[in-house]
């Protein structure tokens, strides 16, 4: 069993309010296709294919709201039912994977269940700008990148674009899906993937923020990281996909890497229930959940 200050800004997009962090780099928010909740396979590839094809990211408005995942995954009790309380799971406790002092044990899936309750005794679900009861990140409890669980394929439907190549959006071979759960203030630190990425979002929000690929890569297709790189990629102890940048604090991020000033402009998005995310192979990114929050991902090429 487990044991367990930033500024907003407001702005009018097609007359939709959209809420914004102040950051101390440039940004501007993502390009949005809207399907409806009767769209087709066929209309979701239609609807990816270009920005696909020019390796820029995108955001799928989805009201897929009959959808099981969507519905019933809100719910902890349904799911310590359907994967089972004695599924076996990773965990990473004390914040981002970036931290040193992070563990990343073993425990079972009902124990986690029993985490998430007292979290939400304690915390509530869901992030509020006028929250004053954060939680220390040395109390976040992330289940982050596991697989997903076999019983919860049956409560949706992957993108058949993934794993089919004849609707022309890459070449339809699967990596891995991977199932991402946890309290808000969860966080993926600033780093990027080698394939293609759908983020589907089922449960509670996210907030993204994407910056370009860099443009130097090494014979063996891992990043090549020079003095003057803006990312500090392998920086600090970190791996070579991963920066020691922490967008959210701003004033340590200047002044310990001067270099970030130079970050080109950055995307940012909310994403939440029902939407996929089109996260194109190499580009940096970084995660960060406002509520209890449930995602899945597909790598694919």
């Amino acid at each position: 069993m487990l044991n367990f200050g930033i500024v907003y800004r407001h702005v009018r997009v097609k007359s939709k309010i959209v809420t914004r962090r102040n950051y101390t780099f440039e940004s501007k928010l993502i390009d949005v296709k809207q399907l409806c909740s009767k769209s087709t396979q066929q209309e979701i590839a239609d609807a990816l294919r270009p920005h696909f094809e020019k390796q820029y990211p995108l955001l799928l408005k989805w009201p897929n709201i009959h959808c099981d995942a969507v519905r019933c995954w809100k719910s902890l009790d349904y799911l310590n039912m359907k994967v089972g309380e004695d599924a076996p799971c990773t965990v990473e406790i004390g914040g981002s994977y970036t931290n040193p002092d992070m563990e990343r044990p073993e425990i079972s899936f009902g124990d986690y269940i029993q985490y998430m309750k007292l979290f939400h005794d304690q915390y509530g679900e869901e992030g509020s700008r006028s929250c004053d009861n954060e939680p220390d990140a040395k109390k976040l409890v992330y289940l982050a990148q596991n697989d997903l669980f076999s019983p919860l394929h049956l409560d949706f439907d992957v993108p058949e674009l993934c794993r089919d190549p004849s609707f022309r959006v890459g070449h339809g071979n699967i990596y891995s899906t991977m199932f991402w759960f946890g309290p808000r203030g969860c966080t993926s630190p600033l780093h990027y993937d080698p394939l293609d990425n759908l983020l589907m979002q089922f449960v509670g929000r996210k907030n993204v923020v994407l910056f370009p690929k860099s443009s130097s890569w090494s014979s063996d297709g891992n990043e090549t990281t020079t003095v003057g790189d803006w990312h500090y990629a392998g920086h600090d102890g970190q791996q070579y996909n991963t920066s020691p940048i922490d967008i959210l604090n701003q004033d340590i991020t200047i002044k310990k890497y001067p270099l970030f000033q130079n970050a080109p402009m950055a995307i940012e998005c909310q994403i939440e229930p029902g939407d996929i995310l089109y996260i194109p192979s190499k580009w940096w990114h970084h995660v960060t959940s406002l509520d209890t929050s449930i995602s899945v991902n597909v790598w694919w090429r």
